[in-house]
């Protein structure tokens, strides 16, 4: 399997590049790099592809990019076409400021941009974190574009309480200096954080699979426009109140499915239980010993979870 794409990188890109032909190069992931030309801010947004099938978007979360999916392709691509972009500001795609930017308001727009650039009307959406954040405002304010949502990993806007060290990234000085010390620079330190973050464990997870990420992060812009996005989303009381969705997802009618581990950093089940219990065509998958990303644990227990989901196999219709 390979990675191609219908673009010559750059010789600032080549080694992102590089770094994601070897990710589906080790998941055996048949996918295409591309890039989509969006109205600005957003400007170029690049994203892979792959399989056949009706479409299926991926919405990655605050600190990662298209890539993290690719170790779900092999389970995804038999039955859609799924797109993974890069938000913008992280991988291949146009730095943007986001303290410039309603985060919400073009969260959904760019989304939506980039459906219309790659030809898609409505499709199942698949998000994590941030991403689910995504989701859930997609399908609020756009509901002709999401046909089923499936939120993998606790999603961001159903809890304004966030994890006390993200508090402080609002903090003077301290802030941009914790967020500079955090910066991994090496696979070592990436897989310590992830571990830390996203995980219980991380026995399965090659160094491949973080490679795309510690490249990224000397990409011009990248650094400064995740800092711009932490400064928009939060302050020390948590996350601001235009992120909090609970109200609005309990009047989401398409199916929906929330795969959640119990070990999550970000917020517990019981964050999320009772807001799918609230809409009306929601289940609630709970997974035990399990983190913020748990595709990427040792088990397949979240990945076939969320393909049963999607294919309509199970859940809610």
């Amino acid at each position: 399997m390979t990675l191609q794409y219908d673009h010559r990188p750059s010789e600032t890109a080549r080694p992102y590049v590089e770094a994601l032909a070897e990710v589906c190069d080790h998941y055996d992931a048949d996918a295409e790099s591309r890039y989509a030309d969006l109205p600005d801010p957003a400007g170029r947004v690049h994203y892979l592809t792959a399989g056949e099938g009706p479409p299926l978007l991926l919405l990655h979360g605050l600190s990662t990019n298209g890539a993290t999916w690719v170790p779900m392709f092999d389970a995804l691509t038999d039955h859609f076409t799924v797109y993974a972009p890069d938000r913008p500001g992280r991988g291949l795609s146009t730095a943007v400021d986001y303290r410039e930017t309603g985060f919400r308001e073009f969260a959904v727009e760019y989304v939506a941009d980039f459906l219309d650039a790659v030809g898609v009307e409505e499709t199942a959406v698949m998000g994590n974190s941030l991403g689910g954040f995504q989701s859930l405002a997609l399908a609020v304010d756009r509901p002709e574009r999401v046909e089923r949502l499936c939120l993998v990993g606790a999603p961001a806007g159903l809890s304004l309480d966030i994890p006390f060290l993200f508090r402080l990234f609002d903090l003077p000085v301290v802030g941009r200096w914790l967020f500079d010390y955090f910066e991994a620079e090496t696979v070592p330190e990436a897989r310590a954080e992830f571990r830390r973050i996203n995980v219980e464990d991380d026995a399965a997870i090659p160094d491949a699979y973080f490679r795309p990420g510690v490249v990224g992060e000397g990409l011009p812009g990248q650094r400064e426009s995740l800092w711009s996005l932490l400064e928009a989303l939060g302050t020390m009381r948590g996350m601001r109140p235009q992120f909090d969705l609970r109200e609005e997802v309990r009047d989401l009618a398409l199916p929906t499915r929330f795969v959640w581990g119990t070990e999550d950093y970000f917020w517990p089940p019981s964050v999320g239980r009772p807001v799918a219990g609230a809409m009306p065509n929601a289940d609630f998958v709970t997974l035990s010993d399990r983190g913020h990303m748990p595709w990427m644990e040792p088990d397949d227990e979240a990945v076939e979870a969320a393909v049963a989901f999607l294919t309509g196999e199970v859940g809610p219709e």
